[in-house]
């Protein structure tokens, strides 16, 4: 049984340059080819600069980025170590530094190394905006040589010949592929020229380039990327991309999507799928509130508690005035606890002076009590609730409307049941996914698919012209459901730090983070306002300050009789000396 395994070293033994053609050719189609591997090739030969940046461009263009080249001069008894960098910038110190290309477009396959690479001193016709760079993988190549002496065994342990090449770039400017989605990827244009990119996903990569050392180039999708989204085009550049006419894409796709080509998929961040929106329902006004009867019904209940608690109170405190219980005056007891309710004058209270603090009390409650009957019975017969919304597949179906969605083979739901066969006959393709979204605002009679994470942004923070929330996500049934991912090159050396900088991004909450922040602002004039806790707490607070205030009239009274009582008592005693 063949196991197979990724090695960390690869050693490559050749005589001359057609011979490493050979040898190269024949260890990448083996399974244990590893282009991330530190490849070490042992020169048989001395050769010509020329050459040697021949033999690293042809490693680069096998995607092998640590690589050294051991020659031997046995005459001299010494060695000649090259090490290379296809990141070549203003600040990359290396002495030799050729432009190199392959003879035909990156699409098409190198014939062989002498005549299908092409290489020139000086880096001029490969700079970053060059034909030869878009469309013929254009690249500076540097490298340094060093000679040691057999002898020099600490020398050659001190030289660093392998380093990670992701931890830092120093400054290199990727080609990029991209097109904004608002609005998680927002693309600014500056007074200078250039542009900014923003939003959810724009800061991933401008974190991503701090922490590398990268700048991004925008200069491959100058043309289409402020333009409406588009599948077919994000289909185009993503084998583009695929095929290195670019070094990024930007934007973040579902694993599903491609199966095709040869891309890294990153750490996945984000939860979402395909979705689908429909028009938030309706206030539907009823007569009665059949769901909240048992509500109204205990309310009831207890207010008829609190008036005979009432009438017996003061049937109680007139018998023990009077010392004897009349029918008559359980009927004046039941006439003045009506009185009360409504705030009138009574007839004949109780004298007693502990039954002020009872009207006082019951005066402040029954104000409480008629203030919320009042609310309660508007609310039971007048009742506001919003319709049924739209959840599952049933519901769709049930309602008959078209569903607009990207032409993606994901939106295509299996062929297994009765419901998912209505659905896709119903599938209307369109390429701008906020179109329908904006269609909706005038025209709710439609259905739009679009991915749940946007969906769920927008249903939030979208309103409509009267400052509301107008559009709704279904719940329970969705199209599919995946995660969102980064792309990046087949055996990038990028792959391992950025996922491991995107892992930290997830697990310190800076995702979630990075989307607060509205689509449109919200408008003050709101349709519906209910009310809160601020209100109920202002409510509260004016019915404290009126019971403290009839508190402190009933202290100064009883202060006041007590003073009479005294003076009185007092002028009696002066008369009688």
């Amino acid at each position: 049984m063949l196991i197979r395994y990724s090695p960390n070293i690869v050693v490559i033994s050749c005589q001359d340059f057609s011979h490493f053609e050979e040898m190269l050719l024949k260890v990448i189609t083996t399974l244990y080819w590893n282009p991330l591997a530190n490849v070490i090739i042992y020169y048989q030969k001395y050769e010509e600069r020329e050459n040697i940046a021949k033999i690293f461009f042809a490693l680069w263009y096998h995607k092998a980025i640590n690589a050294i080249i051991v020659q031997y001069d046995d005459l001299q008894e010494t060695m000649i170590i090259s090490d290379y960098t296809p990141y070549i910038t203003n600040s990359t110190s290396m002495k030799n530094l050729f432009g190199c290309w392959t003879a035909r477009k990156i699409s098409l396959t190198v014939l062989n190394f002498q005549e299908g690479i092409v290489c020139v001193e000086k880096c001029h016709n490969v700079t970053i905006h060059s034909e030869l760079r878009a469309f013929h993988l254009g690249t500076c190549i540097g490298f340094n040589k060093r000679t040691v002496l057999y002898k020099d065994v600490d020398i050659l342990k001190s030289v660093e010949l392998f380093t990670d090449r992701s931890k830092n770039y120093n400054g290199f400017m990727f080609r990029a592929y991209t097109t904004e989605v608002e609005p998680f990827f927002i693309i600014t244009a500056d007074n200078n020229g250039s542009f900014t990119i923003g939003a959810r996903d724009g800061i991933i990569w401008n974190t991503m380039s701090k922490l590398m050392n990268f700048g991004i180039d925008l200069s491959p999708s100058l043309d289409v990327m402020k333009k409406p989204f588009d599948f077919e085009l994000n289909i185009e550049q993503i084998f583009a991309f695929s095929r290195r006419k670019g070094d990024l894409y930007l934007i973040p796709i579902y694993i599903f999507d491609i199966i095709l080509v040869e891309i890294d998929f990153t750490f996945p961040y984000k939860e979402s799928g395909v979705c689908i929106m429909s028009n938030r329902a309706g206030f539907n006004t009823s007569f009665i509130d059949v769901g909240d009867t048992d509500g109204f019904q205990a309310s009831q209940l207890s207010v008829w508690l609190g008036i005979i608690g009432m009438w017996i109170t003061f049937t109680l405190y007139k018998w023990a005035e009077l010392g004897r219980l009349t029918f008559n005056q359980v009927g004046k007891d039941f006439l003045n606890t009506v009185r009360n309710i409504l705030s009138l004058n009574l007839c004949n209270p109780p004298k007693r002076n502990s039954f002020r603090i009872f009207l006082t009390i019951t005066t402040w409650s029954i104000f409480v009590i008629n203030f919320s009957t009042q609310a309660k019975i508007i609310s039971f017969l007048t009742a506001a609730k919003r319709g049924q919304e739209i959840e599952t597949f049933e519901d769709v179906i049930e309602k008959g409307y078209p569903i607009q969605g990207m032409s993606s083979p994901d939106l295509i739901l299996p062929e297994t049941e009765e419901k998912f066969q209505i659905i896709n006959q119903r599938l209307i393709p369109s390429q701008d996914i906020f179109g329908c979204v904006k269609r909706m605002t005038n025209d709710s009679h439609r259905f739009c698919l679009i991915d749940c994470a946007i969906g769920r942004y927008l249903e939030r923070n979208r309103l409509n012209e009267k400052g509301e929330q107008y559009l709704h996500i279904a719940k329970k049934d969705r199209m599919h459901s995946h995660y969102l991912n980064m792309l990046l090159p087949k055996h990038s050396p990028m792959t391992n730090r950025f996922n491991k900088y995107m892992m930290m991004f997830v697990e310190a909450g800076l995702i979630k983070k990075w989307e607060q922040y509205r689509y449109t602002d919200i408008k003050q004039e709101a349709t519906m306002k209910p009310l809160g806790m601020n209100e109920i707490n202002v409510i509260f607070q004016i019915y404290v300050s009126c019971v403290g205030f009839t508190c402190i009239i009933f202290l100064v009274e009883i202060i006041m009789y007590n003073v009479n009582k005294m003076v009185n008592k007092y002028s009696k005693s002066k008369k009688m000396n």
